[in-house]
């Protein structure tokens, strides 16, 4: 008999939700992660009294994703203050203006159009359009300006794609059904009551009290594969010496679940198990070039200084001096106790080519001229009395949804010719966005390991 029915390897969104379920479904479930926080890419840490988190923003979630999975395990995700416009910035007149102003009028007309047939149209239409961008699907119904602005700066801070203007349309047109058909909006973001961190942390003690068991600071080896199936997974012995090597432990399970994304999958999977025209998909959505990767800003003032409110979702398409896309938002709008008592904590990132990902001298140079661009955009920057800066490329924010390179065309979710291997990650085949993405991944996994639907969670979309 196997030690467990299941092993998932990594705690974030898509592993906790894994876990979490097929606990709740009597299976004797262990998930091992190797960092000693909960989160994977969203994880949230405390940094000289600000909560900053590794990659994560804003969730974007209607209640059907990973909100919905955690209340079926047992804890209650609740909503914090929703993002209430969005500021863009116009890279010509340098100035800041709303997204709604692109859309009034007689536009509205033409947006209303848009989503009536977005709403009609089934999602699977929209699979025929993984090798497409998003605004050759736009043509076809309106040549409006403000509606095609209303959809790409909406996925470009839902994505954030280097090159804005090549999008994929599927991936896009996806999240714009499921928010407009359950949240009756274009966007929904908004901040977990209690932070990520507590989010995390809630959902993996539901999943603890379902039963599952959760290691943190426990890396894996190896998976292992013997026969065409998965056996289960080697784990490193505590070692004296630092070149120590092979010495691992095997706990053996009768599925393993992956939630590693494609950069990494292959340190722990051998690829020589694998049929070669599957590990060979992974290495090519695995290029540096490929990964959506940001210059990230935290910076703290003492006065709050918004555009438009301070609840605002604000992105742009080039900055001044970097030309670099992104977003920003007032993290202590959404959750004051993210700083310190009288500060406002705002957090930003910028764009880059993932190819740059590994260029010091290009990166210290661009993060210099992107922090000026900020200070430029956000007069008030000027006067931070704290500054956090990062680079998100390794783990990167995701896999950069352009066409070509989301759906059909990427790693299936179950591993062909490996019986009770799966991979429940958003790198992989799945929809929606971030940890959203991730935790519907799981749910597709969890229920073909089930080998069927959990009647619960009937009306939620997965894959």
């Amino acid at each position: 008999m196997a030690d467990y029915d299941v092993i998932v390897i990594g705690a974030g969104a898509a592993g906790l939700s894994a876990a979490g379920l097929l606990a709740k479904e009597g299976k004797r479930v262990l998930v091992l992660e190797r960092s000693k926080y909960l989160g994977g890419r969203a994880q949230q840490v405390n940094d000289e009294g600000f909560r900053v988190s590794l990659g994560g923003h804003l969730m974007e979630d209607p209640g059907s994703g990973f909100v919905r999975i955690a209340k079926e395990i047992g804890h209650v995700i609740e909503t914090g203050p929703l993002s209430t416009n969005m500021a863009v910035w116009d890279h010509e007149k340098l100035q800041w203006g709303s997204i709604r102003d692109r859309y009034a009028g007689q536009n509205r007309a033409d947006l209303k159009k848009v989503i009536k047939v977005l709403e009609e149209t089934p999602y699977e239409e929209f699979d025929k359009w993984d090798d497409r961008p998003l605004r050759d699907w736009l043509n076809q119904y309106t040549t409006d300006p403000g509606v095609h602005d209303l959809f790409e700066f909406t996925t470009l801070l839902e994505c954030m794609t280097e090159r804005w203007h090549e999008h994929s349309a599927s991936d896009s047109l996806y999240v714009r059904k499921l928010h407009y058909g359950e949240a009756r909006k274009a966007g929904y973001s908004f901040w977990p009551k209690g932070g990520w961190d507590g989010m995390f942390n809630g959902v993996a003690a539901a999943s603890k009290k379902r039963g599952a068991e959760i290691r943190l600071s426990s890396p894996v080896s190896r998976v292992v594969i013997e026969n065409g199936k998965a056996k289960g997974v080697l784990v490193p012995k505590d070692a004296v010496l630092t070149n120590t090597m092979f010495e691992e432990d095997l706990i053996t399970a009768d599925h393993v679940i992956s939630t590693v994304g494609v950069w990494n999958v292959l340190d722990i999977v051998p690829a020589e198990e694998l049929p070669m025209w599957y590990a060979e998909q992974i290495r090519f959505l695995a290029q540096d070039k490929f990964r959506l990767a940001l210059l990230g800003l935290q910076i703290a003032t003492e006065e709050p200084c918004p555009v438009l409110d301070r609840l605002e979702l604000s992105t742009w398409l080039h900055t001044p001096r970097a030309r670099l896309s992104g977003f920003l938002f007032e993290q202590t709008a959404m959750d004051p106790e993210t700083a310190p008592p009288g500060l406002y904590l705002y957090t930003m990132g910028g764009v880059i080519p993932g190819s740059k990902g590994r260029d010091e001298a290009w990166l210290r140079k661009t993060m210099d001229d992107y922090e000026e661009d900020m200070k430029e955009m956000y007069p008030g920057f000027r006067k931070a009395v704290w500054r956090r800066r990062s680079l998100i490329f390794n783990p990167p924010f995701g896999v950069v949804q352009m066409p070509g390179l989301v759906g059909q065309y990427r790693p299936h979710w179950r591993c062909p010719n490996i019986d009770g291997l799966w991979f429940a990650s958003e790198t992989f085949r799945s929809r929606m966005i971030g940890t959203d993405r991730a935790a519907r991944a799981a749910l597709t996994v969890v229920e073909e390991i089930l080998g069927r639907r959990l009647w619960s969670m009937e009306e939620t979309w997965r894959y």
